[in-house]
């Protein structure tokens, strides 16, 4: 391996592969709610780009983003080629998960050969004293926000079973929702949402009204 194997590059590129990433969690959330909160893509040397999202396997078992995306790449070109690179809203795992169909995302990487790993935010969860790769976070403020409640909906439950609002509007189970779409309306200057959940279309409505 060498050093240039780890290095990151085209910030730029990736936020805007992150941000694809970010619509696809609104978008299955919208149209099915079995779908998981965390998406996540293999970006190879030559731009090639195959992402997949967190989904129940036939076991109950949730198949994680990172999974995902590299069965969907290798079906479709074959072998992940060297200098590839992962990038998903959530770090990968690296502990035991009982839910979990497989290995860990950490094995997952180390058995592919990928040695970089861009993500949206880093999960405090998951230490990473073994990994072989390199992770980097994002530096966009919003696409941070934005992916950090993503993992709140399932890192932190019981912080938001006890929010019943966001500045004025009820939530029913938890305001996931409502900051998706206010966050989403913020980085698009405040626009109005309208193919998406109630709540999603709710918090955007915030944005627009100045709130």
């Amino acid at each position: 391996m060498r050093a240039e194997d780890f290095q990151i590059h085209d910030h730029d590129k990736l936020d805007r592969i992150l941000a694809q990433l970010c619509e696809m969690v609104i978008r299955g959330q919208q149209q099915n709610p079995d779908l998981g909160m965390v998406a996540a893509a293999v970006l190879d040397p030559d731009n090639q780009c195959i992402a997949g999202i967190n989904y129940p396997s036939d076991t109950g078992h949730r198949v994680h983003a990172e999974r995902a995306a590299i069965d969907a790449y290798t079906q479709q070109f074959g072998a992940v080629p060297r200098g590839s690179i992962v990038i998903t809203t959530l770090s990968p795992c690296s502990e035991h998960m009982d839910e979990r169909y497989s290995d860990d995302c950490t094995e997952l990487m180390h058995e592919h050969g990928i040695h970089k790993v861009y993500c949206g935010y880093q999960d405090p969860t998951q230490p990473a004293a073994h990994k072989r790769f390199h992770t980097e976070c994002t530096r966009n403020r919003k696409l941070h926000e934005l992916c950090h409640q993503f993992a709140a909906t399932f890192l932190e439950p019981t912080q938001q079973l006890d929010e019943l609002s966001f500045l004025g509007s009820p939530c029913t189970k938890d305001c996931s929702g409502h900051r998706a779409g206010y966050r989403w309306s913020k980085g698009r200057g405040n626009i109005h949402a309208a193919s998406w959940s109630d709540s999603f279309n709710r918090g955007a409505a915030l944005a627009v009204a100045g709130r």
